[in-house]
C-alpha cells in the first residue's frame, strides 16, 4: 500500500494513495484500503470547535480509519484530554493510525482493533464520536452505554435517502420512523436521526440533549448530551412528535400526534414520524463556538463555519421545520420572489442553513403566502 502525506488543520497524516485505487480515471474513498474523506473536512474543522469548548478528559474514537479526527481533537481543542481510545476494526487501518499517532506525536492514544460496538459496551468515556460510512443507526445504543453522565456524543450520517424520505422502508428498517418526503426534507431528516437516538437512549433510561446539530454538503452531524433519569428520558420521549405537509395547498407544522387531514383546507396530508421536535441547538453553546472560532483562523473552512453558525443561531429561534418557497410558489403558480425580499415582508424571519429557498419563520402560512404574492407581482 503506497502512502501520500496530507495536510488537514495541524495534522499531517498518511493515506493510501488515491491514484492507486482510480477507476477510469475517478476516485472514491471507500475504494481505498483505509477510509480518508477530504469532503468531510468542514465536518472535521467544526467538530474540532465543539471539542475545544466540551474539553474531554477522554474521547473514543470508534470507527477511527486513518486516525486524523483523533489526532485533530488532540492537536487542536486544548482540551485537558488524558487518553484517547483509536478504534477500527480493519488490521490495516489500525496500523496507519499507530503510524499517524506516531507522526503527530499523540502520547495519549490507546489503540485498539476492535468491532466498535463490542468496544463501547466494555468503556466509559466523556465523549464518542461515531463517524461511519452510511447509517450510525447500529452505534447508537452502544454509544449511549458509553458514555459518562453529563458526556457528550457525536454522531455523522451520510444515508441522506432514508432521512429525508425518499427511501422509506429503508427508513422505517433503521429509524423506525414512518417517512414521507416532504418540502423541508432537509430538517426532517436531522430530526428523525435525533428521534432515533432520543428513543435508543430511553432504553437505558438516559435523556438526550442536542447541543449542536447541521445539515451540510450530504450529511448530517450532531452532537449530543446524556443524562442518567428515567424521568428525563421520559421527558425527552415528549419532545418527539410529526410532521404533515398538505399535498393540495401545501400547508404544513407539526403535531404530537398523526393527523390524516390539513387544518387548512381538509385535504389529504403526508406524514413524518415519530421526529423529534425540541430545539436542535443550544444558543449558548452556539455563541460558544462563535467566540472559539477566532481561535481558528487558520483552518480552509473559516469562513464558512462562520456563516453556518451565525446562521444557525438566526433560524434557532423559530419553531421545527421551514417553508420551501418554491415548493409554495409551485402550488399557487406564482414567481418565486427573493428570499431576503419576503424576510423583509414578514419582518419576523430568518434565511435557514437547511436550504437556500427556504426560510424560518413564526408567521403563519397565509401570512407567508400573501407576501409572495404580492411580491411575485412585482417580479
Amino acid at each position: 500500500m503506497r502512502l501520500v502525506e496530507i495536510k488537514e488543520g495541524k495534522a499531517r497524516i498518511f493515506i493510501p494513495d488515491p491514484k492507486e485505487y482510480e477507476k477510469n480515471g475517478k476516485f472514491d474513498p471507500s475504494w481505498a484500503p483505509v477510509f480518508y474523506n477530504p469532503r468531510m473536512m468542514f465536518n472535521r474543522d467544526i467538530s474540532v470547535i465543539a471539542v475545544s469548548i466540551i474539553s474531554p478528559k477522554s474521547i473514543i474514537d470508534a470507527l477511527a480509519a486513518s486516525g486524523i479526527r483523533g489526532i485533530r481533537y488532540y492537536l487542536e481543542s486544548n482540551s485537558p484530554i488524558e487518553e484517547i481510545i483509536f478504534n477500527d476494526k480493519s488490521k490495516v487501518a489500525v496500523d496507519l493510525i499507530s503510524k499517524n499517532v506516531e507522526a503527530n506525536g499523540v502520547k495519549v492514544a490507546k489503540i485498539t482493533n476492535r468491532d466498535a460496538n463490542s468496544l463501547l459496551y466494555e468503556v466509559i468515556t466523556d465523549y464518542v464520536d461515531i463517524d461511519p460510512f452510511g447509517s450510525p443507526s447500529p452505534f447508537i445504543l452502544s454509544s449511549v452505554n458509553a458514555v459518562k453522565n453529563g458526556g457528550y456524543i457525536a454522531y455523522t450520517a451520510t444515508d441522506l435517502a432514508p432521512l429525508e424520505g425518499s427511501a422509506k422502508k429503508s427508513c422505517k428498517r433503521k429509524y423506525d420512523v414512518n417517512n414521507s418526503k416532504l418540502s423541508f426534507s432537509k430538517e426532517v431528516g436531522l430530526r428523525v436521526l435525533l428521534s432515533k437516538i432520543v428513543r435508543e437512549a430511553a432504553i437505558l433510561e438516559k435523556a438526550v440533549e442536542p447541543i449542536f446539530a447541521f445539515y451540510n454538503d450530504y450529511y448530517y452531524r450532531v452532537i449530543i448530551r446524556v443524562t442518567r433519569g428515567a424521568k428525563r428520558a421520559d421527558e425527552s420521549i415528549e419532545k418527539l412528535g410529526y410532521f404533515y405537509e398538505c399535498e393540495k395547498c401545501g400547508f404544513s407544522g407539526s403535531s404530537k400526534d398523526p393527523i390524516e387531514k390539513c387544518p387548512r383546507c381538509g385535504n389529504k396530508v403526508k406524514i413524518s414520524g415519530p421526529v423529534w421536535l425540541g430545539k436542535i441547538n443550544d444558543d449558548s453553546f452556539v455563541h460558544k463556538m462563535i467566540d472559539y472560532l477566532q481561535n481558528f483562523s487558520y483552518i480552509k473552512n473559516f469562513e464558512a463555519v462562520s456563516i453556518l453558525l451565525h446562521k444557525i443561531l438566526q433560524e434557532n429561534k423559530y419553531p421545527p421545520g421551514y417553508y420551501n418557497l418554491e415548493f409554495i410558489a409551485s402550488k399557487y403558480k406564482i414567481n418565486v420572489p427573493a428570499r431576503e425580499k419576503i424576510i423583509e415582508c414578514l419582518g419576523d424571519a430568518s434565511q435557514t442553513h437547511f436550504s437556500s429557498k427556504g426560510i424560518k419563520t413564526s408567521k403563519s402560512f397565509d401570512e407567508i403566502l400573501e407576501c409572495m404574492k404580492t411580491l411575485s407581482n412585482k417580479v
